[in-house]
């Protein structure tokens, strides 16, 4: 019987590169060494950015524009292209590497082709209003379609209580939300462009804003209450020919809400406050609470905002797609302007609100929007 163990002893797996296709020339080779693996991961050349937070990369080596007599030194891998412009990488032990060429548009967004073009997708940008639970969620999935530029706007910093319902985590604690979902965003898309702002809707200079503001984009509202959304909706979106859609979580989550309106030729958000408001149960839900001060508001689960959340996601596809003729708009067209999201009709979770649905897991289809008497 063979011993596999003595059978393997020293030879390990043989190391794996993962390098960028576009390389040539002279290049610092900055990435990651996951020794259990032998991978070696190079995402960055000449330097590392730090915007990207996380864990810190390190030097792996360099790329050389033809190959070298002796390697640097402290070269753990280096590489080069031979005479008839094919990559080559050794270790420092001289051992050939196996080669996993990769584009970041090609490779990241691949398993979209077919539902999501790349190449449209990257054009099109979200201003995010409201950085939290909800629009944590809205902004990674929207990079994972392939969206390539964002707004962020959220004065919150990140804190341990924020851990069990945010895309960012305990690393994160102590950075403006902002600051920690623009690191998980570039972690998607290194190229996407993104632009932070600290502070209130209300207070980001319109010059600073208005860049990103175009019927390319959409604005999201997911803000901790209704004047930021209205501030967005009616000073900002509609404007610049913009789309709007605000998403919102009701007491405990236990339902939630999703309104949205285009430019033009349907009611927009000054109608939905003045006709639709009293039926919600956002308004009490999404005041500014945290753990210590008076207040009745418990925010929910995050399986219970993540439904919601997702729901969202997939009708703000469909309106940034909205003239793509290769495009199949999933939800726009089954769903209203205002839509409800139940996650549990128990009046327990929910109170004397959660009867008006019928069953656990309910979307309505049925409330139409009308203009508000002007």
């Amino acid at each position: 019987m063979i011993d596999i163990n003595k059978f393997m002893k020293g030879k390990g797996l043989k190391p794996t590169v993962c390098y960028p296709l576009e390389i040539e020339g002279n290049h610092e080779l900055w990435g990651f060494h996951h020794s259990e693996s032998n991978y070696y991961n190079i995402i960055s050349l000449d330097g590392v950015d730090s915007r990207l937070g996380g864990a810190v990369p390190i030097l792996l080596g360099h790329f050389y524009a033809d190959k070298p007599e002796r390697p640097a030194d402290d070269d753990k891998i280096y590489g080069w292209r031979d005479s008839v412009g094919n990559v080559q990488f050794l270790t420092s032990d001289l051992i050939s590497c196996q080669l996993e060429g990769y584009s970041l548009k090609i490779d990241i967004f691949s398993r979209n082709t077919g539902i999501l073009e790349s190449d449209i997708m990257l054009r099109k940008g979200a201003v995010i209003i409201g950085c939290g639970s909800v629009g944590s969620l809205v902004a990674l999935e929207l990079a994972r379609a392939g969206v390539g530029r964002f707004f962020l706007i959220d004065l919150d910093i990140m804190s341990y209580h924020n851990i069990c319902r945010h895309q960012c985590g305990i690393l994160d604690v102590g950075k403006y939300k902002t600051t920690a979902l623009r690191e998980r965003i570039l972690q998607i898309n290194p190229s996407a462009e993104i632009h932070v702002a600290h502070k209130r809707i209300q207070d980001v200079p319109l010059a600073e804003i208005e860049p990103f503001c175009s019927p390319e984009s959409i604005m999201v509202g997911c803000a901790d209450n209704r004047e930021g959304d209205y501030y967005a909706a009616q000073m900002l979106a509609k404007p610049n020919g913009m789309p709007f859609i605000s998403i919102g979580c009701w007491e405990r989550a236990f339902a939630g809400e999703i309104f949205y309106c285009l430019p033009d030729g349907m009611p927009d958000y000054e109608d939905f406050m003045a006709t639709m408001t009293e039926s919600s149960g956002r308004v009490q839900a999404n005041t500014h609470i945290y753990m210590g001060e008076v207040g009745s508001f418990e925010p929910g689960i995050s399986a219970d905002i993540n439904f919601v959340t997702t729901i969202g996601v997939k009708m703000i596809l469909d309106l940034l797609n909205r003239d793509n003729e290769k495009y199949t708009q999933r939800l726009i067209d089954s769903l209203t302007q205002y839509t409800l999201v139940c996650n549990t009709n128990n009046p327990k979770i929910g109170g004397e609100m959660a009867e008006i649905f019928s069953y656990p897991l309910q979307v309505t289809r049925s409330i139409v929007l009308d203009y508000a008497e002007k």
